[in-house]
């Protein structure tokens, strides 16, 4: 784990720093190809950024928990538990015949997804941190891929759990995240929030975008000394919806992350309705600017 949350950490501080350091520029630049040059990296930073805070924050929270009854893979809102008796074998990828094809898209931290084993009758699916040190987990018509920290003592507590034998089974649980987003969806708290933080982000888009073609130049308050600070083109009123779709994408995708577990759900919704009163923030500042 410690390899990927070192990248995902370095990853989004490079991103935020260079988005920031790119609105810095945008803000100062003039109206033309340099203004729209220097949004690029803050356009970038805008979706990476949240969506590797979540990809984060799914690596912090995996384990795989193996007790005498079941195994348990979970992977941020990924959960399969898996009864004993289902599990055919455990074995490292040193000892399985033939290449595993890995997830096309991967990164230290992240070996997630879903592959094809050669001949296309079964698959495998990843939950691990990294290609070393892979376990294969043997199901009756899927493999799983996980990267525990210590693989001999993973396999050693399989062996010695499979000699006790299994009691009380549970049945056979998968939850996928497109489970957990129907389920945060039918939640009708969680539905309305999600919806006034969307409408209320795409207030402050098109009020930014009718005001900004009639003016010029706009004015951003005064100074300490009570003059008006130098007037700067309207086109930075784009700024503001910018500014708050960030802000809506990383609650929204922390908000998604906290909600699977009910004691933290109230956080979530505490995300949810913060970009909300963002919004209202940004579009208040759009009315006095104006």
């Amino acid at each position: 784990k410690r390899a990927g949350i070192i990248f995902h950490l370095t990853a989004i501080a490079a991103l935020t720093l260079g988005g920031a350091w790119g609105l810095w520029q945008a803000v100062h630049a003039s109206v033309g190809p340099t203004f729209l040059l220097y949004l690029l990296p803050f356009l970038a930073a805008v979706p990476l950024v949240p969506f590797l805070i979540y990809r984060l924050n799914n690596l912090e929270n995996a384990n795989y928990t193996l007790e005498r009854d079941s195994l348990r893979l979970r992977w941020g809102l990924r959960l399969e538990v898996i009864p004993m008796a289902e599990v055919q074998w455990i074995r490292p990828t040193s000892d399985i015949k033939g290449s595993l094809r890995l997830p096309h898209l991967r990164w230290p931290g992240a070996l997630l997804g879903t592959r094809r084993l050669p001949g296309g009758t079964t698959s495998i699916e990843y939950l691990a941190a990294q290609a070393r040190s892979l376990l294969v987990i043997a199901t009756p018509g899927r493999l799983y891929a996980i990267s525990p920290a210590n693989p001999d003592e993973f396999l050693q507590a399989y062996q010695h759990f499979t000699e006790l034998g299994s009691l009380l089974p549970p049945a056979h649980q998968s939850v996928h995240p497109t489970i957990v987003v129907s389920r945060l969806w039918q939640n009708r708290p969680a539905r309305y929030l999600i919806l006034a933080g969307a409408l209320s982000g795409l207030a402050v888009l098109v009020w930014a975008s009718l005001a900004t073609p009639g003016l010029e130049q706009v004015y951003l308050g005064f100074a300490p000394d009570g003059t008006p600070r130098p007037p700067i083109p309207s086109i930075r009123l784009m700024m503001l919806p910018i500014l708050n779709s960030f802000t809506y994408f990383v609650n929204l995708f922390l908000g998604m992350s906290l909600f699977r577990r009910r004691e933290t759900q109230a956080l979530a919704y505490l995300l949810w309705g913060a970009s909300i009163f963002v919004s209202i923030l940004f579009l208040t500042a759009i009315y006095f600017i104006l």
